[in-house]
């Protein structure tokens, strides 16, 4: 269940504030992760970080490979699906026992997650690490202050946190602020990679067409056309009964030019992409005014 009023109304004023910094692993936990005390300064501030950021989300729409947010909205996706139940299990274990106790643990950081308590509700707020997040000095630049009429090089121990998460957890579900964020730092996007390759080996799938290479070149390895490959997987439109015979019907009426032969599918460099479209169902008609449209994204209502 998606709990939309927990997180809008969740006391963070009052919560008690953790903050964690993780790293990759390649070990089957996937992350590192160590607490960092914080004084009660930057938990104000990042009170406030957070206080401003969901009271700017005001929609919400579930997670899909193709779907994206605006200014006041986020995407949900049930936790338990993505990887943060790893990042959880270690960032629920007591502070004490895992303190940062070198300045070395958190160069290079992953991410960090900010882990709010009140009562006995958590709202966790991740954030992916940028290039903020360094320490001494850098490579190619030096660091400098203007002190008693002049510049003075110094060596820069200071962390960069942004004025913002990547995502939220309250309860079984992820609101998604940043997909790009999101994606990077639980490795999301890897999912719909593989389901190109999951695709390609259904029979159910392959055997709508006389031949897969314009579809396999058309997609090739471009991120967008993967994801929609995925939505396409996910959808599974193409299972449903008499789906070639009514695409055929339709395709005839509405002279939308693809070619069959048996009634396989004959895919082209000309068409591959309308045939995509309508396996997403994103070929869409309106019955005001009987005007065709291809959408990037559809929500059923």
């Amino acid at each position: 269940m998606i709990d939309f009023n927990a997180l809008k109304e969740f006391d963070f004023t009052n919560a008690d504030t953790y903050l964690w910094v993780f790293k990759e692993s390649k070990s089957a936990t996937k992350f590192r992760t160590k607490y960092v005390q914080t004084e009660n300064e930057l938990n104000k501030d990042l009170k406030r970080f957070i206080c401003n950021e969901v009271n700017r989300i005001t929609e919400h729409s579930p997670y899909t490979y193709i779907s994206q947010t605006n200014e006041n909205s986020c995407l949900t996706i049930p936790f338990d699906s993505t990887d943060f139940t790893l990042l959880k299990l270690q960032i629920d274990l007591p502070e004490v026992d895992h303190r940062v106790k070198d300045i070395s643990e958190l160069v290079g950081a992953k991410g960090y997650v900010v882990k709010f308590m009140k009562d006995d509700t958590v709202v966790y707020a991740v954030k992916k690490s940028t290039s903020t997040w360094k320490t001494s000095y850098p490579k190619k630049f030096v660091n400098m202050v203007f002190k008693n009429g002049e510049l003075k090089g110094v060596e820069n121990n200071a962390f960069s946190i942004e004025k913002n998460f990547d995502f939220y957890v309250i309860n079984n579900t992820a609101f998604i602020a940043n997909k790009k964020g999101f994606e990077s730092s639980m490795k999301h996007k890897e999912e719909y990679i593989k389901a190109f390759d999951t695709l390609k080996e259904n029979p159910g799938f392959s055997s709508l067409f006389s031949d897969l290479t314009s579809v396999v070149e058309y997609v090739g390895s471009n991120s967008i056309q993967l994801r929609r490959m995925a939505v396409i997987e996910e959808k599974g439109i193409y299972k449903q009964e008499n789906f070639i015979n009514n695409l055929i019907t339709v395709n005839k009426k509405r002279k939308w030019g693809i070619n069959f032969d048996n009634d396989k599918i004959i895919p082209c460099n000309n068409t591959v992409k309308v045939i995509l479209q309508v396996l997403l169902d994103h070929r869409l008609i309106s019955e005001i005014t009987d005007h065709i449209y291809d959408v990037p994204d559809a929500k059923q209502v």
